[in-house]
Order: structure tokens, then sequence, then C-alpha cells
């Protein structure tokens, strides 16, 4: 009985896993045939500025179906942190993301704002949440509803907050009650919730979080956690200790 039950726990983990996997690859595959599709009709030399674009796209859709391979693993890898330039950051996310007609971007972060994180898993961390809040405002039919989603970023001491605004519907009861759970915090019919859960799992992963600031009709606010990496104090011990050293030597 305890082995099959293992068993069990294990092939829902591995589902999981996948539903993970393949929420993320859609996204991008999403995004990769919106820009294949424009390269295809495109005759001049601007074409070259997709391409990078494409290949960094398709890079990352393999990246994660080689998750799949490692079976049953729900976790994901630890983050590579390096110090990155978050809004370089935000603008490859607005440019992968199929905003349709009648929504605006704006990209507020500071030019020189930096932010330590690995650069893949906030990419995708801020893809989720900017594509939910799309898809959320594209709902709206009324021509006169002003559409914009807005990232911006500010620094508190040691941790650095992204603020994913948008002017949509807000979300409804339900979708609040089960935020950040996976299958059962989606706000709209169709909708998996894997986006927000992802978003977490992530943030989580960088020591941080995801938390819904505010939620009304016109205004809905995700902010984004992320602390610094702690201070190594074994590693400066070590560098102190070889400082003395050294200054031994030479007296």
């Amino acid at each position: 009985l305890h082995k099959m039950l293992a068993e069990q726990k294990h092939l829902a983990d591995l589902g999981l896993a996948v539903s993970k996997i393949n929420h993320d690859m859609r996204n991008i595959l999403a995004s990769a045939q919106l820009m294949s599709d424009r390269l295809r009709q495109a005759k001049d030399p601007a074409v070259q500025a997709f391409a990078p674009k494409l290949l960094r796209t398709l890079d990352r859709a393999v990246a994660y179906s080689e998750g799949v391979l490692a079976y049953g693993r729900t976790q994901e890898a630890p983050p590579a942190r390096r110090r990155l330039r978050l809004r370089r950051l935000v603008e490859e996310v607005h440019g992968l993301l199929d905003i349709g007609e009648g929504i605006e971007f704006v990209n507020a972060v500071p030019p020189d704002f930096e932010i330590d994180a690995d650069a893949d898993q906030l990419f995708r961390l801020l893809t989720n949440l900017a594509r939910n809040a799309v898809q959320a405002m594209a709902a709206d039919t009324e021509s006169a509803l002003v559409r914009r989603l807005t990232v911006s970023a500010e620094r508190r001491g040691s941790v650095s907050r992204i603020l994913v605004a948008d002017t949509g519907p807000g979300l409804p009861p339900k979708a609040r009650e089960n935020l950040f759970a996976a299958f059962r915090g989606s706000a709209r019919s169709g909708g998996t919730g894997l986006g927000l859960a992802i978003a977490q799992e992530l943030a989580r992963a960088h020591g941080g979080g995801v938390e819904l600031v505010e939620s009304v009709g016109g205004r809905t606010v995700f902010a984004v956690a992320i602390p610094d990496q702690p201070v190594r104090l074994e590693a400066r011990s070590e560098e102190h200790t070889s400082e003395l050293q050294s200054r031994q030597y030479l007296v």
C-alpha cells in the first residue's frame, strides 16, 4: 500500500511538472509563431531585428522541454543569480508579448535600476504576470476603456520590488480566494491558474514572493519582491585570512 501511494504521488507530481512546463511552453511558442509570421512577410532589412528574438525564444522553448526529462521533479532549478538591468529585461518581455490593438505597454523601470536575480526565471515570472494582465484587459471590448499595462520598480533597502499594474476589470472573488493555487486560481474561463502559481514559485526560489496589492475595477496591481543575495560571511572571512597571510609573507 505504501509503495502504491508513493507511485501515485510520483505520478501526480509528474503531472503537475508537465502542466507547468506546458503552460510556459505554450506562451513561448505562441510568441515564436507570431514573430515567424512576421518574418515570413518581411521583405526588408528590418527582418534582422526579429531574428535574435526568435532564436532566444526557441532556445527557451528547448530548455523548458528538457525539463520533462527530469522525471517527477516539480522543483525549479536553483536560480543562477546575477546583477541585471531590469528595464532591458522588461523590454524583452514586452517584445515577446502578443499585445493586441488598444493595449498600451508602459516600461516605467528606471534605466539604471539593477536587480539581483536569475535572468531566465525572472523573465518567466514577469511574462506570466504580464500575459495574465493582457488577457484580462483584452476581454474588455468597450473601445472607450483605458487599457494599459505598466511595469515599474522600486528599492526598499536590500529588496527590489517590481510592480505590475493593469487597468483591467479586476480579479473575481473566486480567483482571489485561490491565488497562486494551480488549477484553482484562474481569473478567466478556460484558464489553468498556473501563471500565478509559477510566478510565486520562482519568486520564492529567490527568497521573495508575489503578492496582490490591489484589485478593483480598473486597477489590479501585483508586487514581486526579490531580495539581494545574503552576504557570504565565510567567503569574506577566507579572503581576510588570505590577506593576513599575504601580509605576513611580505613582512
